[in-house]
């Protein structure tokens, strides 16, 4: 059985961090791990560069300056796969507020109707919707997404998508109001990924969001 690759954006803390950790327990995986750095957003702290592989065949590469909020992602992304094909994508950077120059113990203020602001709303669209688009745009126009018509796919499994979201973005389930940047940026993201499926269902290629539930870690601004 051949080795399944996996590209998890997001990865220096929190749920990606983690994903990485039990992708990397299990043998013959080769995990992919982006990074705008090593060091935690929020602490600092190198989380990533101390996870060990004991798993028999299994990797753990870690891609370094790579921002979903930056238009360019792809052209940074794009070379240090270096022409891998990912079976398993995790698009899982995201952001409460789109940046860390905020109160981080009055989060949620900042996205009340009294104190939101356009550049707020910008900043969380930037990463939360913009980038799970951006980084499967240049995956795709690289060929480097395996699908059923990739002829260096031959016997193995065709892509699996997953886009990670959250509760917050169900309009049906939104009875409180509020955290408007954070709800709209991921109500959009599924709809991202509602399209991504039907435009890679013909490809082979199975797309879906995930929400994760309640998850305690430093995700937040």
């Amino acid at each position: 059985m051949s080795p399944t690759n996996y590209l998890i954006t997001g990865a220096s803390s929190g749920i990606g961090l983690e994903l990485v950790r039990q992708l990397a327990s299990i043998p013959g995986n080769a995990v992919y791990a982006t990074v705008r750095k090593r060091g935690s957003s929020a602490t600092g702290v190198d989380g990533i560069s101390n996870i060990s592989t004991t798993a028999e065949g299994s990797t753990i590469t870690i891609l370094e300056g790579i921002d979903v909020a930056e238009d360019d992602v792809g052209d940074l992304l794009v070379p240090q796969l270096n022409g891998l094909v990912i079976g398993v994508v995790v698009h899982n950077a995201g952001s409460l507020n789109g940046t860390r120059d905020v109160d981080s113990s009055n989060l949620m203020s900042e996205q009340k109707l009294s104190h939101i602001t356009m550049d707020r709303m910008r900043s969380a669209f930037e990463v939360n919707t913009l980038g799970p688009l951006r980084v499967q745009k240049a995956l795709l126009d690289s060929k480097l997404m395996r699908t059923t018509s990739d002829s260096s796919s031959g016997a193995a499994p065709v892509g699996k998508v997953a886009i990670i979201s959250t509760g917050l973005g169900s309009i049906a389930d939104n009875t409180s109001g509020g955290n408007y940047a954070y709800r709209a940026s991921k109500a959009a993201v599924n709809m991202i990924t509602k399209s991504l499926s039907c435009d890679l269902k013909d490809k082979g290629v199975s797309v879906r969001a995930i929400a994760p539930g309640f998850v305690a870690t430093e995700f937040g601004p």
